[in-house]
């Protein structure tokens, strides 16, 4: 027998399917709120036991034969502040354990099947408990902590909550339900929309291995082929669990749910026989909780006619079937204010020289006195420039000075060189001629001299 939650029925919660027989039976009728976030079934007593987190309670029903439970089931515990949420029973003692997932303070606790007894067996250093499984095999506690930003945790305790062990730190994954096997722990994680094993008692440092990957679905519940004879050998207190007869899947026929029950017609009522609702004029949808003016109107407020359609009622200055046209979108001009007057009247409050309704046109005067400004502060550019430049400036009168000292030395060069140019050239030949000449005439002239002069006594 398989047990499940089916949160899109719309007359019962919980079903039982017979794997033998293919068929499905509903169990508890649906309430109009309810979030069902846990399942438990001890198999020795036939209990049957989940969490609501919208009621902050834990209800239970009797699967056996001929007992008379409550249409939505009979209430447990009824809690104040907690967010109860996984759910596992210890069929071998007799007590229920579930996690309390409020952040402020998260627990886990156990109570009697009775609701008596309830204690707190977990309740530092823990942040968001968000599964629980019981194992008989080593007398432990295994759950899944959904921790504060991208970490999560798979850790172990005793059944009374001593022996805490950390069994697994990690990152990215979210876990979402977890089970135990007779030697390893198995898990859910939406993050990754996969199946996790990891051995009970891991080495350090060892690694989840991914079994399976559901790729574009994301699976909700998780369950291991954990037989019982596995589970309680040699366990004194699991005697009776030892003989519970096998393929046992009898359930008392008191939980013939009436279709319509569960059935909420909002704005509207039950048509007799059938599983739906006739709305009232302005609702729609299966359970007539669909206003027809739901975010119909952009601006504005919205009725109902007499054929039960959307009409609207638009504020000033906004129009359209839906009133989603703005009457002032686009309407001034060149950058001009559009408001609306006390006649409901388009004014636009124009900027610079516009002017006009819509601030189309152009005052001339003043597009006159512009233009000469604009034009006497151009010549002003002009005349004046952009001023000294206290780094470039004086590189350029530098450069200035060398340019024009180089030309000035250049200009004195090419004079120098022209006037030894014009300067006459003298024949060497011609040169040494005249020389010879002269120096024959001298001798010449001495010869005379001697001739005509007496000579003198030296003596």
């Amino acid at each position: 027998m398989l047990l499940f939650v089916d949160k899109q029925s719309d007359n019962a919660s919980i079903f039982s399917f017979n794997i033998t027989s293919k068929k499905y039976q509903s169990l508890v009728a649906k309430k109009a709120y309810e979030n069902i976030q846990g399942l438990a079934f001890d198999p020795v007593k036939g209990l049957l036991f989940w969490t609501d987190t919208n009621e902050r309670s834990i209800y239970w029903i009797s699967l056996k034969p001929g007992y008379k439970n409550h249409l939505y089931g009979n209430l447990l515990i009824k809690m104040d502040d907690e967010l109860p949420r996984a759910i596992a029973v210890d069929s071998c003692r007799g007590y229920v354990y579930w996690t309390n997932t409020n952040v402020t303070k998260p627990t886990i606790e156990r109570a009697l099947y009775d609701g008596t007894k309830r204690e707190v067996l977990v309740n530092n250093n823990i942040y968001m408990p968000v599964s629980l499984a019981i194992d008989q095999q080593t007398k432990k506690m295994y759950w899944a902590d959904d921790r504060e930003g991208i970490h999560y945790s798979i850790e172990s305790a005793d059944l009374d909550g001593k022996n805490r062990k950390t069994l697994l730190t990690g990152i990215h994954h979210q876990p979402n339900t977890l089970t135990v096997s007779k030697d390893s722990i198995y898990w859910v994680d939406w993050g990754f929309k996969s199946v996790w094993q990891l051995p009970k008692n891991p080495p350090v440092d060892q690694e989840p291995v991914q079994i399976s990957n559901f790729n574009n679905e994301t699976p909700f519940g998780i369950a291991a082929n954990y037989k019982i004879e596995d589970q309680i050998q040699g366990i004194e207190e699991c005697e009776a669990l030892g003989k519970l007869p096998q393929n046992k899947s009898e359930i008392s026929d008191s939980f013939n749910i009436p279709k319509d029950v569960g059935l909420f017609c909002v704005h509207g009522t039950k048509v007799n026989g059938k599983l739906l609702c006739k709305c009232t004029l302005g609702y729609t949808g299966d359970r007539c909780d669909i206003s027809v003016c739901q975010n119909y109107c952009f601006q504005g407020d919205c009725g109902v006619n007499d054929k039960g359609k959307p009409e609207c009622r638009c504020n000033s200055g906004y129009s359209g079937q839906r009133c989603e046209v703005n009457e002032c979108h686009g309407y001034c001009l060149n950058n001009g204010a559009c408001s609306l007057n006390e006649k409901n009247e388009r004014e636009c409050q124009c900027i610079g020289d516009f002017e006009g309704s819509r601030c189309n046109n152009t005052d001339s005067a003043a597009a006159s006195r512009s233009s000469m400004s604009m034009s006497s502060e151009n010549a002003i550019i002009e005349t004046c420039g952009d001023g000294w430049d206290s780094v470039r400036d004086p590189i350029i009168i530098i450069l200035a000075i060398i340019c024009s000292a180089l030309c000035l030395a250049c200009v004195v060069l090419i004079t120098k060189i022209l006037q030894l140019k014009k300067r006459p050239r003298v024949d060497k030949a011609t040169h040494l001629c005249n020389n010879q000449e002269a120096y024959n005439r001298q001798q010449e002239c001495n010869a005379d001299d001697g001739e005509a002069r007496p000579m003198r006594d030296h003596h």
